[in-house]
């Protein structure tokens, strides 16, 4: 359930830090479905980035992940810990250089 949490949070600190990125002009979204969908809208954008972690709050609570899915989970968590590690170093660079 904890692993579903992370994601669910860094689902959005991640939505945020790249709306912030992308509108200020430091940054470009990188994933063409993101970069779709934030062309047709933000809301679908944030939309997404909740949706997905709500869904696996909710498989979660019919069924605990156990073996190959548990690992699956603790992969992309470690991998969603990483681009907020990424976000956190272009986010410092953009305010040393906007200074």
């Amino acid at each position: 359930m904890r692993l579903c949490l992370f994601l669910l949070i860094a689902g959005v600190v991640d939505a945020v830090m790249t709306h912030l990125g992308i509108v200020s002009g430091f940054v470009e979204e990188g994933n063409p479905v993101m970069k779709f969908f934030i062309a047709k809208s933000w809301s679908y954008f944030y939309l997404i980035k909740i949706i997905l972690p709500l869904t696996l709050l909710g498989l979660f609570s019919l069924r605990p992940f156990k073996g190959w899915i548990r690992t699956l989970l603790i992969s992309t968590c470690v991998l969603y810990f990483s681009v907020l590690v990424y976000h956190m170093v272009w986010m410092i660079l953009y305010l040393n250089t906007s200074s």
